[in-house]
């Protein structure tokens, strides 16, 4: 019934307009009773049709193609997730837990079980810089975690984003044994974090200090050299003295392949890294923050691909660079700034994927709150960009990237993809039927999401759901997953357009 709900109220024009009153209730833009609630105020609708809107900070997912199974990290246990209420009531970690779950045949996950945890958590610790340490959380263990990328032998990299290490560290961990392979400097995050099918390891430092040395007194994007994702190393230690300012590797070389404020090598409009153009052509910011990497390979070896990095900022932007092998090191050919102007910009792209089918996707997180009173300067920012008011409706949603097959244009295309709902997306992974979407939803009271597509290679049309769970004695959760809706991108764009904002 709501279904057909849905293509009556849109094809009349009326179902934003019906639901006004509805949506003054709960201070809503739009009502969670309009047919395309479960799209637009997604983990609000969710949360009203029974699911889990209790999990805290949840960041990267990544896919374990050998083992059938995925990882995705919470970044910190408290909060909603250790408060004694509702579905979720685990004791505090603050330093984070990274959580696993078996897919069946069909690409469905029923559980999720801890499988790293963070800490142990010493609170004595003093949490300034200057105290000279923050350690919060065990030096030899995960604090935070943030990103993740399984490797093509089933090793989990593991990627902070925390306040409890004085320096953020890289983890690998196969299954048993946590080994430290990277710190970069003091201030910094560790972001972008992949292993290539020819097992090349990349990573960001992103906004370190601008304190930290050269070159990593600005956000790098890299790539280790002379190390292989599989091969054995002796763990990287904690720094001291001068190196708390520096990056340091446990095996090869970093390379820079991309640095924030300079220039895009034979980029078509002689953009930089990390630039932010208005649409009106003119320089908005030079963002320090590059997150999510998509590497998309060109040749079956590997040796030369595109590589597409987010740069998180409000309004984001990303870059595409072409690079290729040059015996131990890399080069970069040409490159691109992309143009979000089809898609009324771009906003906080932050971790990112690649597609079985070859294309990258990235993601808008911490979608603007599409509140009555005070929407206008959720998007102040985003307005500033766009010469004019912005629709806080617009943002929220992964995007796809796509280089144009055919040639008829040197730009890439970039296509949103609103109808696998509008969260927080720090980042969505695609399995491989090609279909089935699971998505980190980050900030506190957030829900878990899946996606499954109409057709396989095709996110634009699909159904939503949202996970019910149940904790275990175990403290793993059993899943049950609710249905929200199902609908295409095109129809919900519509609706978009015709939600009343009210001034």
């Amino acid at each position: 019934m709501r279904k057909t709900l849905s293509v009556l109220a849109l094809a009349t024009g009326s179902c934003c307009i019906l639901a006004a009153s509805a949506a003054a209730a709960d201070n809503r833009l739009l009502s969670l009773n309009d047919p395309m609630a479960a799209f637009l105020e997604t983990r609000a609708y969710a949360k009203k049709m029974g699911a889990s809107a209790e999990f805290r900070k949840m960041e990267g997912v990544a896919y374990d193609k050998k083992n059938n199974k995925i990882y995705i990290a919470m970044s910190s246990i408290d909060k909603t997730m250790s408060d004694d209420k509702g579905d979720i009531t685990l004791a505090a970690n603050k330093c984070g837990i990274v959580y696993e779950a078996q897919l069946d045949d069909n690409y469905n996950i029923s559980s999720l079980k801890p499988a790293v945890v963070g800490g142990p958590y010493d609170k004595s610790v003093g949490s300034k810089v200057s105290s000279g340490f923050r350690d919060r959380c065990a030096v030899n263990n995960i604090a935070n975690p943030d990103g993740l990328f399984a490797d093509r032998h089933g090793n989990l990299w593991i990627s902070e984003d925390t306040k409890n290490h004085t320096n953020n560290a890289l983890w690998r961990w196969n299954g048993r044994k946590l080994e430290r392979f990277a710190t970069v400097p003091t201030g910094a995050e560790i972001t972008g974090i992949i292993v290539t099918n020819s097992d090349d390891v990349l990573f960001n430092v992103q906004h370190p200090s601008a304190m930290s040395r050269f070159p990593y007194n600005r956000g790098t994007v890299g790539i280790v050299n002379g190390f292989k994702a599989g091969e054995a190393f002796k763990a990287v230690a904690v720094p001291s003295g001068d190196q708390v300012f520096d990056l340091q590797l446990a095996s090869g070389s970093y390379q820079v392949l991309e640095r924030v404020g300079e220039g895009i090598p034979n980029e078509v409009a002689g953009g930089r890294f990390g630039q932010v153009n208005r649409l009106d052509g003119s320089l908005k910011e030079i963002c320090n923050h590059p997150d999510g990497n998509m590497f998309v390979p060109i040749s079956a070896s590997g040796d030369e691909a595109y590589l597409f990095t987010n740069y998180e900022c409000r309004p984001g932007a990303i870059a595409k660079v072409y690079m290729k092998r040059n015996g131990k090191s890399w080069e970069i050919l040409d490159g691109e700034n992309l143009s979000f102007a089809g898609v009324q910009g771009t906003w906080n792209n932050c971790n990112a994927s690649v597609t079985p089918w070859n294309t990258g996707l990235s993601s808008e997180e911490y979608e603007p709150v599409a509140a009555k009173s005070g929407w206008q300067k959720n998007v102040a920012a985003m307005s500033d960009y766009l010469g004019a008011q912005a629709n806080p409706y617009d943002y929220g949603y992964p995007l796809e990237l796509i280089p144009d097959p055919k040639g008829d244009s040197p730009m890439t295309t970039v296509v949103k993809h609103y109808a696998m709902g509008r969260l927080s997306y720090e980042m969505s992974a695609v399995m491989n039927d090609g279909k089935t979407v699971y998505s980190g939803d980050d900030g506190t009271g957030v829900v878990l999401a899946k996606f499954v597509a109409d057709k396989a290679g095709d996110l634009s049309a699909g159904t939503l759901y949202a996970a019910k769970v149940s904790q275990q004695a175990d403290d793993s959760f059993a899943l049950k997953w609710i249905e929200l809706g199902r609908s295409n991108s095109g129809d919900i764009y519509d609706a978009i357009r015709s939600v009343p904002l009210e001034r």
